[in-house]
């Protein structure tokens, strides 16, 4: 028999217990919970930038603009729950960039773990693939070792679709919380245009029969790029990307539809006008004041997407207006990310409301790159509107990099970081504030105990895939509070030194671009991280029509640095005599730097190839005597490595010996096979010979920052010169230098030792390899890799479709008329058609020193609105695209 007495202490407990949970799901507003955010972490996309928060609108139009958006409930069957919903994810790659670290791209029913493949419904293609585990073996790809498949530039990350019934945040436009006095922005100039000296060769007749070898590979090409085309158009029409071997799409881009808009004017171009049409009624209907992602990459949104309608707008001869009314919407967007106390961008734009709201500020470590290289666009985006705020804007970063250019450890260059955000107060410390440490703080830690007391210094790396693993972007700089969390530690400097700001006001937040005080942020180099801002000095004095010879001055300085300090000339067989630009270690900051030999990494990458077409346009708009000597020699030096691989593809990044200045260059045989097994000996436990000088260093960045962003590039804008007769008949293309640079070496090549090259196989490394299969789908034939003569490690040997190579090809072909351009470019285009080339599209690859190589699952936007797009313009007439009219 139940005796309640007995038990009545358990009956009022349970009772208490009931009513008081019933009574707080009564009395809480679900609508205003808070999705927090650990502390040092970067929301992932799944942290939905629409969601509620509880912190006060600081006026009456943010308070307004949130409680609009303060809709977003959560569905019935997440209520409680202290963890975000896990929205529907789409194609999201594996990899430190893929938002949520969840090892399903599916989404997972609330009652359940069980995955559950749902459509969209709002997929106007009905294209999505939803549903792939990408974590497990697949394709090629993504195989079973490791290897975390996401390419792209710094501001890459996989979009996440949100639930469905959740409405989305809308970008809402505030008062400017650091304004410009009317009276202090910077004016565009508007005085005629100086004479600037033609750039473009006269070019001779062409006999019939050239004539029609020409015309043949222009068909040749352009029907590469429809292939392409219909291939993105089949899968990812809108879309940002196309994924070529999956037969998905992504949206790592903000998912615009970024292939689209960047590849616009290459369609109209190639006079492929029923194809632009279809496209422009896509881009009518994008918004971009919404977004799958709780930021917006300031560097490639504006490369990708404003250039990529700038240009289309000019190069159709503004016959559609919508084009410029889009990139004026994208504009009013991306100009609040340049609302700070020193005007200078916050690069990773937190655009919702309820950030928008707030103050912020730039980042203490912005890449120069990405800091340095929104000039042409924002400068012709004032051009076409007669808006000067979008010429302060840029023209306030340019004042500060002129500021500092002669400072630098090598003055006339700039590091690879500077210091954008205005504080002037910062703490060294090495300890963290929070009693547990986070994963990149134990991994440091390891780091510095097993590796710093025993290794050699080593190479910075002269490829942006390297430093973002280094060194993660930051993107949550808001000013509010002015201080960051307590174990928000960044990996500041080999020795895990922690630059902390301090509670500094906002007024005193207002100084300039500092250079860096740490070692890894002051390194030099002409390649990724850095390229585009020196590429944009030339062009934007082009493009400014002469009238501000900052940009002159600026240039000079420049490459009369890289000329006197990176420039080597390397040892290859045959005499040829080719240039290529060095990269500098870390240096100590604060002095400068008397650069030796063992200062320099002697080697290049792809991004690096685009010196040789800006070296020959200073050379002719500023008549600089010899240079266009020198940038024959520099592009030489980039088809040359084309043509030493087994592809006759260049590799995203190898090294070379240096000759000694003033010397005469011989080949050197004995000195090449000890430069190889330098490199072998380096780390004997890291992969195949000629990637072992990297691997250590990149295995110890990868415990250093656990899963940092990879690193980009972009396409070009055609945007006619001042002064351009007329605009119907040329292009320019304002190219967007690419940060998008590669993906980490693959676990797999970084864990079987391979002996160190004998004599007698270097002797043989142009003999033709073994057809066996590949041992790994990620490293071709390990062991058996070829290796040019000349090139002693290749740590990179993907290509990813990048485009420097044939520009400065391209460029060189139209200023000097020089015939043999057309033919080293055509054999550059039949070994990337021949090896890039799949059933869909086109597909970057991932050993190009493989005799059968592997493709990669991506086919970035600059293959379209770039590579190809060079390609076209090296064989049709000079007439097309005007250099003389057009800032490409």
């Amino acid at each position: 028999m139940f005796r309640a007495r007995r038990y009545r202490v358990l009956v009022i407990f349970a009772a208490a217990v009931v009513f008081t949970f019933f009574h707080f799901a009564r009395s809480r507003d679900w609508s205003t919970t808070i999705i927090e955010e650990a502390p040092g972490v970067h929301p992932p996309d799944h942290a939905y930038p629409n969601r509620p928060v509880t912190s006060k609108p600081e006026n009456q139009a943010a308070a307004a603009a949130i409680e609009e958006n303060r809709n977003h409930v959560l569905p019935d069957s997440h209520r409680g729950s202290t963890s975000p919903p896990q929205p529907e994810k789409i194609n999201s790659p594996v990899g430190p960039n893929s938002g949520s670290k969840d090892s399903s791209s599916q989404f997972k029913d609330a009652f359940s773990d069980t995955p559950v493949k749902t459509p969209i419904k709002d997929d106007p293609y009905g294209s999505a693939k939803v549903g792939s585990t990408n974590n497990l073996p697949q394709t090629a790809d993504n195989s079973a070792n490791g290897e975390e498949i996401d390419n792209g530039g710094t501001g890459r990350k996989a979009a996440e679709r949100p639930m469905p019934g959740i409405p989305t945040a809308k970008w809402k436009k505030f008062p400017e919380r650091f304004p410009v006095p009317a009276e202090e922005v910077i004016k565009l100039p508007k005085e005629q245009s100086k004479t600037i000296p033609k750039l473009q060769a006269k070019f001779k007749d062409e006999s019939s029969s050239d004539k029609q070898e020409r015309l043949q590979r222009l068909s040749t090409i352009k029907a590469e790029f429809t292939h392409a085309w219909k291939g993105y158009k089949e899968i990812a029409m809108g879309h940002d990307e196309l994924k070529p071997l999956a037969k998905e799409f992504e949206d790592p881009f903000n998912g615009w539809g970024a292939t689209l808009v960047d590849s616009l004017d290459t369609l109209w171009i190639m006079q492929l006008k029923d194809e632009f049409a279809e496209a422009l009624d896509v881009i009518k209907k994008i918004d971009f004041k919404t977004s799958m992602r709780a930021d917006i990459p300031v560097f490639e949104t504006t490369i990708r997407y404003l250039g990529g309608l700038l240009g289309a707008y000019d190069i159709s001869g503004h016959g559609y207006p919508v084009l410029l009314e889009k990139a004026e919407e994208l504009a009013e967007v991306l100009i609040g990310a340049f609302d700070t106390p020193n005007r200078m961008p916050h690069l990773y734009y937190r655009w919702a409301p309820e950030h928008v709201a707030k103050p912020h500020r730039a980042s203490s470590r912005a890449g120069l790159a990405e800091i340095g290289s929104l000039s042409l666009e924002f400068t012709r985006l004032a051009q076409l509107t007669k808006r000067d705020k979008y010429y302060d804007a840029i023209a306030r970063i340019t004042n500060e990099l002129e500021k500092i250019q002669d400072s630098t450890s090598i003055p006339g260059l700039w590091p690879l970081r500077v210091n954008a955000q205005g504080c002037p107060k910062y703490s060294k410390d090495t300890t963290p504030r929070d009693s547990s440490p986070t994963r990149e703080q134990h991994a440091t830690s390891t780091t510095k105990s097993t590796t710093t007391t025993t290794r050699k210094p080593y190479a910075a790396p002269t490829d942006l895939e390297s430093y973002l693993k280094l060194i993660p972007r930051d993107t949550n700089a808001d000013i509010e509070g002015y201080a960051k969390p307590a174990n928000d530690t960044r990996v500041a400097s080999e020795l895990g030194i922690q630059a902390r700001e301090q509670n500094t006001p906002a007024e005193q937040c207002n100084g300039g671009l500092i250079l860096p005080n740490s070692p890894h942020d002051n390194a030099y180099s002409m390649g990724g991280m850095a390229d585009s801002t020196y590429e944009y000095l030339p062009k934007e004095y082009l493009l400014l029509g002469g009238q501000n010879e900052q940009y002159l001055n600026m240039y000079k300085k420049a490459a009369t640095a890289a000329r006197k300090t990176l420039l080597f000339q390397p040892m290859v067989k045959g005499g040829r005599d080719i240039r290529f630009m060095a990269s500098t270690t870390p240096m100590t900051p604060g002095k400068i730097a008397e650069l030796t030999p063992t200062d320099l990494e002697y080697g290049s990458t792809h991004l690096t190839c685009f010196v040789g077409g800006m070296f020959a346009l200073g050379a002719k708009a500023f008549a600089i005597d010899g240079d266009l000597e020198l940038a024959a020699k520099l592009t030489d030096g980039c088809v040359w490595a084309y043509e030493s691989t087994q592809t006759g593809v260049m590799p995203e990044r190898f090294r070379l010996l240096p000759c000694e200045k003033g010397s005469a260059c011989e080949w050197d045989q004995a000195r090449f096979e000890a430069g190889v097994a330098r490199y072998s000996r380096v780390d004997p436990g890291a992969g195949h010979s000629f990637r072992n000088g990297e691997s250590s260093y990149e295995q110890r960045v990868n415990l250093m920052t656990h899963d940092p962003p990879q690193g980009t590039a972009a396409g070009s804008i055609p945007i006619p010169m001042p002064g351009s007769l007329n605009p119907h008949d040329s292009d320019v293309l304002v190219k967007r230098d690419e940060l998008t640079l590669g993906k980490r070496e693959s676990s797999s090549a970084a864990s079987s030792p391979t002996p160190t090259p004998s004599g007698a196989d270097l002797q043989n490394r142009d003999a033709p390899r073994s057809s066996s299969s590949p041992a790994s789908p990620h490293v071709a034939e390990v062991g058996k890799d070829h290796l040019p003569a000349g090139m002693t490690s290749i740590p990179s040997p993907h290509y990813y479709l990048r485009p420097e190579a044939i520009e400065s090809v391209f460029i060189m072909y139209r200023l000097t008329g020089d015939e043999s351009w057309r033919r080293k470019g055509w054999q550059m285009f039949e070994a990337i058609s021949k090896y890039t080339r799949t059933e869909l599209a086109n597909a970057g690859i991932h050993d190009v020193t493989a005799q059968k190589p592997i493709h990669k699952d991506t086919m970035e936007s600059f293959w379209l609105s770039e590579t190809l797009k060079y390609f076209y313009l090296l064989f049709s007439d000079p007439t097309v695209v005007d250099l003389d009219k057009y800032v490409l």
